[in-house]
């Protein structure tokens, strides 16, 4: 008899936890579906680039060598590690350099201070590359920072590329990977023929 009451009370115990961490994962589901919810398209009218904007990032343009160049800057860009984050979005004309399967071959290989890409994916139909890298270089007092890229190019209409790319120092890539994915993946052109 003594066992009965004990595997039931275990089976209450089992159902109230179970319940219990249900709710904690409605909660936290809802907490990232609210944050994706937030998030907003933006599409730049001179340029007709199209993006998702996370919450709280801003959006500049300027024109860098003659080439439309949008910043998109995280929310409290001053504190040290935001500033880092280097979020461009920018469509020229394409050389034949520029043509995906060059570009993907380019990127498997390293570069100067370049590693070879940790990841080069190409879409042969829509024709986006996705590229992950890492890269060095030196920052002020001779420090040696290695920064970590998320890069995405995509064929536009008039033989134009798109270039997306995201980085940051790479202790801090993983902080804020989600919101740049969201940028640099979904970038699209809106520009017509």
């Amino acid at each position: 008899m003594q066992n009965d009451k004990g595997a039931g009370f275990r089976a209450f115990f089992f159902v109230l936890m179970t319940m219990h961490w249900q709710k904690h994962l409605l909660i936290l589901s809802l907490g990232l579906l609210s944050a994706q919810a937030l998030a907003s398209g933006y599409t730049d009218p001179a340029s007709k680039i199209n993006f998702t904007l996370p919450p709280g990032w801003k959006v500049r343009s300027v024109v860098q060598e003659g080439v439309r160049v949008i910043k998109v800057i995280p929310p409290k860009a001053d504190q040290r590690e935001r500033a880092a984050i280097e979020v461009t979005l920018q469509e020229y004309k394409a050389t034949r350099a520029d043509s995906p399967e060059r570009l993907q071959r380019r990127y498997r290989q390293a570069d100067g201070d370049r590693e070879a890409a940790l990841y080069a994916r190409l879409n042969a139909h829509t024709g986006r590359l996705v590229t992950e890298y890492r890269e060095g270089r030196f920052v002020s007092g001779r420090l040696w920072i290695v920064r970590h890229n998320l890069h995405v190019f995509l064929p536009t209409p008039g033989k134009r590329l798109l270039e997306a790319r995201c980085a940051a120092n790479a202790s801090e890539f993983k902080t804020y990977r989600h919101q740049m994915e969201l940028i640099c993946l979904s970038a699209n052109s809106t520009r017509k023929p």
